[in-house]
């Protein structure tokens, strides 16, 4: 987190972890949570922590890429709420 950083050159490891898992998980549309979270252990940071981290980062990319494609037209709205009340369901039960 930003305001625990002990100096801009950690921000900058930060923010190199985070572009470079974008791009693997850009390039290959999967993978960013494997690839943030292993590097952030690899820099020390707790495992909780780098869950933390990645799945806040997840939501946030996740809710743009949603609103992306729903501003484009990309949702077919039936498929949505077909899939919205199972989807709730197994995520509470997981």
């Amino acid at each position: 987190l930003l305001w625990q950083c002990k100096g801009m050159e950690e921000f900058w490891i930060y923010f190199a972890i985070g572009f470079l898992a974008q791009a693997i998980d850009g390039a290959l549309g999967m993978a960013y949570g494997l690839t943030a979270t292993s590097m952030l252990l690899s820099f020390g940071v707790p495992a909780v922590n780098a869950s933390a981290i990645t799945h806040l980062a997840e939501c946030v990319t996740t809710f743009f890429s949603a609103m992306a494609h729903h501003r484009f037209g990309n949702v077919d709205k039936q498929l949505f709420f077909s899939l919205l009340l199972p989807g709730l369901v197994g995520s509470v039960l997981g």
